[in-house]
């Protein structure tokens, strides 16, 4: 193993592009190191969470809303951009809205919006939490199956 390797840290990211009535809904980041990107709703896998389960946590804890999956977006993997060592590891699901009510928790987030996905891929960079990728296979329809997913007891 390389050096880099061993000093190498490695996260596991899970959420969701949530969709209704043909816009993508997104949250706007509170927190300092993101503040005022858009993002899909995501946030960090637990120790020992299904996948799955883990997406559908966070767009609750995030939003208020309840999502059914409906498949398999995209795994996203990059470098953070605020620690060269940290490398991200972003499962994004489809999902779509089946219920709850939206609700902005202001601890974490300035604002939660749907937008129209043209509307949102529009925005700079700046603007966004390196999410491009993903708006970009959504427009494209990428839909992988969950089944594809395999969880090892």
């Amino acid at each position: 193993m390389t050096e880099a390797f061993m000093k190498s840290s490695y996260v596991i990211v899970v959420g969701a592009i949530v969709e209704k009535d043909g816009k993508i809904l997104l949250v706007q980041e509170k927190q300092p190191r993101a503040y005022g990107l858009w993002n899909t709703p995501a946030g960090w896998l637990e120790s020992g969470e299904n996948p799955i389960d883990g997406a559908i946590r966070e767009v609750k804890e995030e939003t208020g809303l309840e999502i059914k999956i409906n498949g398999l977006l995209g795994i996203y993997i990059g470098r953070s951009i605020h620690d060269p060592n940290l490398t991200v590891n972003k499962i994004v699901f489809r999902a779509s809205l089946i219920g709850g009510e939206l609700k902005i928790p202001k601890d974490e987030l300035l604002d939660i919006k749907w937008f129209e996905p043209s509307e949102a891929l529009a925005m700079k960079d700046t603007q966004l939490r390196k999410i491009r990728k993903e708006i970009e296979d959504f427009i494209d329809n990428k839909n992988y199956p969950i089944d594809i997913i395999r969880i090892s007891q």
